[in-house]
This record gives structure tokens, sequence and C-alpha cells, in this order.
């Protein structure tokens, strides 16, 4: 082996001790124990249980749960990020442990966010500054806040896809061939896994976009009217890619995101959403919460005094004030001797700008100083907790803070400060990444059984309950039919009982109301004898029909709306679409490496 291929052995082998070092850092208490522990959104276990049923059941697009909503069912994965539960739903299906399942979406929302950030960083600054900025932004204590305090599951899934869609953009912008690829996986990804995140990243992106082609196209203006260089159409073809993926990113999952936005009215949520506690004017943060590493477990209010952080982070502080120092050290430098050599490039302040300028914007918006926009924007309700804006600050400061690569021309210097940055980040942030305490027993709050989903997490989780619904329905049904003489005196036969569909053989003597444990929603459709029959509305805003007597077979179907018909069509054209544009390429390989003589 000569000497360069040693070397380049010995970088591939850094790079990955790292990696694995910033990965434990986040991970170990996941790791060195069996045992898991209270958070405050405890209905993961729940929510996996019911979409491995539904799956089962042969519902799919799984949209209705059956054991939500006090028992009687809410279309929960139609609203609420349906990404992390499919893939815990088949762990959970496979290995039968509910605690694995989510302790595996844990991990891979680590592993997912670290590789972004160093495939990103690695793009924009080389293989230090993918080091540098994985290890920000895997290890920001915002992070461990939503995983090990709020249990916000679906909100850490929606930032581990950040990274890999500013990757994919640029990738675009560079004209690479898998670029709109990794664009396309990674929007899908967002989309289906957090609303909130999705709305308030898809602005910054959009500023993104137009800040790094500004500077491409400034960058290769001279040569643009250059014949045989730079031309229109390179423009064009790059606009064109990036509008197209985005376009075929939403449709492709417009079977979620159109019925979420579309049905919402059917539901709770605007109820619950609009209740005092959620109402964002009373979740601003200041801007000395960003500095103050008071580490807590608890909830958010008013004012200063959180029970959670809101800290940056030691090792990402430290970053900023090094970065301020190179920065200065630099600017004096080149003021006091003029003929030093350029360190400092247009591209490096532009770029450093354009991320620094995100920073502060989403920073800002987490802040009280802002709540006039907040105001003026109702959308922004939805948001409930303006903090939620540092989802997209932590990533803008890791890559801010990865851009110090740029400021040192000597390449044994810049990996030793960037190692021991890494170094500092890790043990200093290490800490965050563990529960307050672990339980003795998970089955305590981590509920697979239905009846317990139906007592204990219906009143955590009722956002999606139908509008017809009571708040506090005066059964809570342990059986599909509510009419419990009827099945004593077995007059009611129910032959299938599955998440989706119900099928019931009745024999009555006279006409009589039959009561069922389902809520009423657009979409549930009842037959006897294999016609449409009329559904009315029971005590608990439950659907009930009226039976006449005889034998009759009664089934209960639920079935798309328009709405939802129109929404999976798009869906699966765009998947067909998608295939289409991505399998010809392999195809083309394929066939350049047979030779087809004797044709």
């Amino acid at each position: 082996m000569g000497y360069n291929e040693q070397v380049q052995k010995l970088k591939q082998w850094s790079v990955l001790s790292f990696l694995l070092l910033i990965f434990f850092a986040a991970s170990w208490s996941l790791l060195i124990t069996s045992k898991f522990f209270r958070v405050h959104d405890f209905t993961h276990a729940g929510r996996i249980s019911e979409m491995a049923q539904a799956l089962q059941d042969g519902h799919f697009p799984v949209r209705w749960t059956e054991n939500f909503g006090y028992g009687y069912g809410m279309p929960l994965f139609e609203f609420y990020g349906p990404l992390p539960f499919y893939i815990g739903a088949v762990v959970f299906i496979l290995f039968g442990n509910v605690i694995w399942s989510i302790k595996f979406l844990y991990l891979l929302s680590n592993l997912g966010t670290l590789l972004g950030g160093y495939f990103l960083g690695k793009k924009l600054f080389g293989r230090v500054g993918g080091l540098l900025l994985s290890a920000f932004l895997t290890l920001a204590p915002y992070r461990a806040m939503n995983l090990f305090a709020r249990g916000a599951l679906n909100e850490v899934w929606g930032i581990m896809f950040l990274p890999w869609i500013l990757l994919g953009l640029l990738q675009i912008f560079h004209q690479q061939k898998s670029g709109w690829k990794t664009f396309f996986f990674s929007l899908v990804g967002l989309f289906l896994s957090h609303n909130i995140t999705t709305m308030i990243f898809l602005p910054i992106l959009i500023i993104f976009a137009l800040g790094y082609g500004g500077l491409m196209f400034w960058q290769q203006a001279p040569e643009f009217f250059r014949k045989g260089r730079f031309r229109a159409r390179n423009v064009l073809r790059i606009i064109w890619q990036m509008f197209t993926t985005g376009v075929l990113a939403i449709t492709a999952s417009s079977f979620y995101l159109v019925p979420a936005f579309l049905e919402k009215s059917f539901t709770q949520v605007e109820k619950i959403i609009l209740t005092p506690y959620f109402d964002y004017h009373l979740h601003f943060l200041y801007i000395r919460q960003f500095f103050t590493p008071n580490w807590g477990y608890g909830g958010s209010g008013w004012g200063t005094e959180d029970g959670i952080s809101f800290f940056l982070g030691w090792g990402q502080l430290l970053a900023v004030f090094s970065l301020l120092a190179l920065w200065l050290y630099h600017f004096f430098r080149k003021i006091m001797k003029k003929d030093v050599e350029k360190v400092l490039s247009n591209k490096v302040f532009y770029l450093t700008f354009l991320f620094g300028s995100i920073f502060l914007l989403s920073s800002l918006m987490s802040l009280l100083k802002t709540q006039f926009i907040w105001d003026q924007i109702s959308l922004f309700k939805f948001i409930q907790f303006p903090w939620r804006w540092m989802s997209i600050s932590i990533l803008f400061l890791s890559i801010l803070l990865a851009s110090r690569v740029w400021l040192f021309t000597n390449i044994v210097t810049r990996s030793w400060t960037a190692g021991i940055c890494i170094v500092i980040t890790v043990f200093s942030s290490a800490i965050y990444f563990q529960p307050e305490k672990y339980l003795d027993d998970a089955n305590d709050f981590y509920y697979t059984d239905k009846m317990n989903i139906r007592k204990n997490l219906s009143q955590i989780l009722p956002d999606y309950i139908s509008t017809d619904m009571k708040e506090n329905p005066t059964i809570i049904p342990d059986s599909l039919i509510l009419n419990q003489d009827l099945l004593a005196d077995e007059s009611v036969e129910i032959i299938a009982d599955r998440v989706h569909e119900k099928l019931i053989r009745t024999s009555f003597t006279e006409t009589t109301n039959l009561e069922f444990s389902v809520a009423t929603y657009p979409g549930w459709r009842a037959e006897i004898d294999n016609q449409w029959w009329n559904k009315n509305k029971g005590e608990n805003g439950n659907i009930m029909i009226e039976i006449p007597s005889g034998d009759h077979l009664v089934s209960l179907r639920f079935e798309s709306t328009p709405v939802r018909y129109w929404s999976d069509l798009t869906s699966f054209f765009s998947w067909i679409i998608f295939i289409s544009f991505s399998f010809p390429t392999v195809s083309k390989k394929i066939l350049k490496k047979k030779k087809f003589k004797n044709l």
C-alpha cells in the first residue's frame, strides 16, 4: 500500500471514528439499558400498535385508528405525520416489542441527522466541515429536549430530513444526477413526518435556494453570454428540475397533505389548538434563554422560567466565539498587511452572510420581539410554540459554525481545531441526551392494550376526534356493538371486526336501532344486504343504523371521500412517474454492461 493510500485510509477511519463518537454521544442512554422512560407525549406505543393493527387488517393508506377517541375511533393518521409510525409498526409486527420499536425510531432519527449533517457539510466544506456540522446539529440540546423531555418524535424526524433537503438542493445546483432523488425523498420524508416543521421550513428553503442560486449566477455571470460555456439553458434546467421535483414530492405526499388540510374541519383540532395553553402568546422566548443552561424536564410557559431548556449548547457557543475571533483575526490581518494572500473570498463572505442571516431570522421568529408578525399571519396559530423555529435555527447555526474551515489555510491546523471543537461538543452535550429517570415498568405508560388506549391515552390525544363526538362520552365501549342486550340474546353476530371494515349478521323480530362503537365521520358507509343504507347519530356521536326485522347482513366500511380519492390517485400516479424516471437510468446502465452479440 502506497503512502497516499495509507493517508486516504487514515482519513476514512478518522471520519468513521468521529461519526461513531457523535452517534454514541446522542444515543448512549438508549443503548446501555433495556429500560425506557416517560416523556411528555407517551402515546407513541398506542400510535404504533394502532398503525400495526390497521396494516394487518389491510387498511392502507392508514387513516383510521380503532381505539383512540375513547374507543370510537378517530382519523389520527389522516392528520398526524404517519411516516415514523409506519416504520415503527413494521418493527413492532416483526419483533412484537413496542419499546424496541420506539427506541429504533429514536436511534434512526439520530443516525439520519448524523449522516445528513455530515454529507451536507462535506458538500459545502469538505470532510472536516461535514464532521463539524454533523456534531453541532446532532448534539444540539434542542434535539435532546425534544427526544428526552417532550418526546416529540415527529418533530425530531422532521429535523432529520432538513439537511438532506438542503443537500439535494445543492446537488441539483451542481447538476449531480442523483440530486433530484435526494431532494424528492427528503421532501416526502418531511411532509409525512411533521406538518409544522414543513410549514416553517418551506419559506426558509425558498430563501436559501434564491440566495445560493444568486451566488452561482453571480459567479458565472461573465461567462453567461459566451458561446460554448455557461448558457441560459443551464439555469433553466436547474430551475425546472427544482420546481418539478418539489411539485412531484408534494403530489406524491398528497394522499396525506391534501386531506390533512381540507378535512380538518371535521375534527376538533382547531378547538384543541386554540385552548389557552396552546396560545402562542404564552410561549415566546427571550434572548438570554439561548445562553442559559438550566436543563429540565418540565413544560413551556410564559416568561423565562420554563421547565424545559432552549440552551444552544456549550460546544456550539464556544464555536460561535471562536468563529468571531477568527473573522476578526483575518479582518485585522488584511488591514495590517496589504500584501497578505487573500483568504476570504467573495464567496465566503456571501455564503457566511446567507447562513448567518437565516439563522438570525429563524431565531428572531421565536422571540417576543416578533409577536407583531405572528399576529398578522393567522396560519401561525397552528405552530402553537414559537420556539419551534429552533428546528431551523440549530440547522443554520450548525452550517454557519462549520464554515469556520474556510478561515484556515493550513490543513493540519484546520483538522486539529475542528477535532477539538467536536470533542468539546460531544462531552458537553452528551449529558443532555438522557432521560430524567428510567421506568421500572414501561407498561405503566406505554400501552398497546386496546382498553388502556381507550381509557388512558384518548384524553391525552383528543385533537382529531370527530366533531360529532362528545368530549367525554358516557360509555367507553369494550365491544363493537353498544347494545349489549342484543349480544346477550344472540340476535347479533359479529362476523368481522377490522379497523376499516365491520360485518354483522342480525336477526331481529322487529325494527331495531343498532349502535356501533364507531364515531360518525365522513367516509363511513353503511350497507344492509349489499345495499346502501342510511345511518344516524347515536347519543355519543357514534354511528347508529335502523335495522329492519328478519335476517340481514350489515356492513360498515371506511371508504374514500372525493378529497381522499383524488389525493390517493394523485399520489399513485406521482409515484409511477418517479419510478419511471428512476428505473430507466438503472436499465441503461445494465444494458451498457451487456453485449448482445447474437442479436
